[in-house]
């Protein structure tokens, strides 16, 4: 009788089979972490596998709806249990039993969020859960933290007609304090900072590549132990005086206006951060797959400019958004708006209104500035190196983008409007001779 293949090719078989069972279950729990902490999905949704198998090399895509049959089957649960795998995010440990559904814990993880900058984002501890509830219908919860500060998101997904997987997850009513401690781990104010209120939160996505929707609600926000009332009696750096006084200058004229209408405009209306804006700009970036606006606000603008410094992180934007916020409660609006103007850079070496003026309309004083000069000097602040050797190797002032801001300047009567907007395209800043110089200042003034 002949003997039937040999054994070893059937253990090899079943050897690969497990290893690609694991490595696909590996690979739909980091899918969920990273929609934990708002990433989209790819543009085709098929996971890229390898594994080295008793001496073989394997190299495959698996597609998201067959991965996600696989990894929550039954019989799989054998094959998974107690694995632990080695990902891009972390180290996973795997648990899996018949009737109780997959879960994986990843500690510490790490995560790259476009939308947040190069910086990985950081997580301590993560914990993922995935069951089965049906053909094609899941759900599941995701840990963030552990205790007693975590953050807990419970999910529900199906696997449409056609492939896509649409996903809805809720964090229900949590303490910002909370969320301080899970994403601000390496934060240096992490242990001085006190938080209250809570946060809420709805997540919608389709994947892969679809729309994705997210609605944060913050209630009874405020944060209190970072210092910043001591703001109030600031001295100005010497980069930043004006040379004829050493206090901070009051926010009169149409400079102040000009400068809340192009980087601002509901200024006096929020608590120190728009969280629709926010929203919408972390949405868009992570559609780009890069930082392309950062939708701060002038308090958040002047919280970088003084305490947390420019780099693209995760941990940089929380910084700035805890300094916002308590710099509200403590300072107010007039004297954040004062502190701005004598702070923001208008290209190298020019620091503040005061200098601005002389440096690029010639003025001795920013209160004798017009609505068409302020309009032109606030259309400066994204970037007002590159925006003026622009203009200077055109030999004209890009006209639509000042309009957009004398547009926007309130208040301003029509017929002052008008006037304005009639005289823009003949008007140009008058030659200011060379550049003041002075030490750069990018690096936080202040400290923690």
């Amino acid at each position: 009788m002949r003997k039937l293949p040999g054994l070893r090719g059937g253990r090899l078989c079943l050897a690969a089979l497990v290893g690609a069972l694991v490595m696909a279950v590996t690979a739909v729990l980091a899918l969920l972490a990273t929609l934990a902490v708002l990433a989209p999905g790819t543009a085709a949704w098929t996971v890229p596998l390898s594994s080295s198998v008793l001496g073989q090399h394997w190299q495959y895509r698996v597609s998201g709806p067959v991965l996600l049959r696989l990894a929550s089957h039954p019989l799989a649960a054998p094959l998974i249990d107690g694995r632990r795998i080695h990902t891009p995010h972390g180290r996973w440990r795997l648990t899996a039993r018949p009737g109780e559904g997959l879960s994986a814990t990843c500690a510490p993880c790490e995560f790259s969020v476009a939308a947040l900058g190069p910086a990985p984002l950081v997580l301590a501890h993560v914990e993922l859960r995935l069951h089965a509830d049906g053909a094609d219908h899941y759900s599941g919860s995701v840990q963030l933290g552990s205790a007693p500060h975590r953050l807990v998101l419970t999910w529900r997904g199906h696997v449409e007609r056609s492939g896509s997987l649409q996903l809805d997850a809720t964090l229900a009513p949590s303490a910002i304090q909370d969320a301080v401690k899970v994403f601000g781990a390496t934060l240096p104010e992490r242990d001085a900072v006190q938080v209250d209120g809570t946060l809420a939160l709805r997540l919608s996505a389709r994947l892969p590549g679809g729309p994705w929707r997210v609605q944060p609600q913050l209630e009874g926000f405020t944060v209190r132990g970072l210092g910043t009332e001591r703001l109030l009696d600031l001295r100005l750096p010497p980069a930043c005086r004006d040379g004829r006084r050493l206090d901070v200058p009051t926010a009169t004229g149409w400079l102040p206006r000009a400068v809340i209408a192009a980087e601002d405009q509901r200024f006096f209306e929020h608590p120190g951060y728009d969280l629709v804006a926010l929203t919408d700009t972390l949405q868009h970036n992570q559609q780009a797959g890069a930082v392309l606006g950062g939708a701060s606000t002038l308090t958040q603008q002047l919280a970088k400019r003084l305490f947390t410094g420019d780099d693209r992180s995760a941990a940089r934007k929380l910084r700035e958004l805890l300094y916002a916020v308590e710099m509200e409660r403590t300072l107010g609006k007039p004297r954040i708006l004062q502190l701005y103007l004598a702070l923001a850079p208008w290209g190298q070496g020019v620091c503040g209104t005061e200098r601005a003026v002389r440096v690029h309309l010639g003025l001795r004083d920013a209160a004798a500035v017009g609505p068409v000069g302020a309009a032109w000097l606030a259309s400066l602040l994204p970037q007002p190196d590159a925006l003026l050797s622009a203009e200077q190797q055109s030999g004209q002032v890009d006209a639509e983008r000042v309009a957009r801001v004398l547009r926007a300047m309130r208040p301003m009567s029509p017929e002052r409007r008008a006037a304005a907007l009639a005289a823009l395209p003949s008007w140009s800043p008058p030659a200011v001779g060379p550049r003041e110089q002075a030490a750069p200042t990018q690096r936080p003034i202040a400290t923690p």
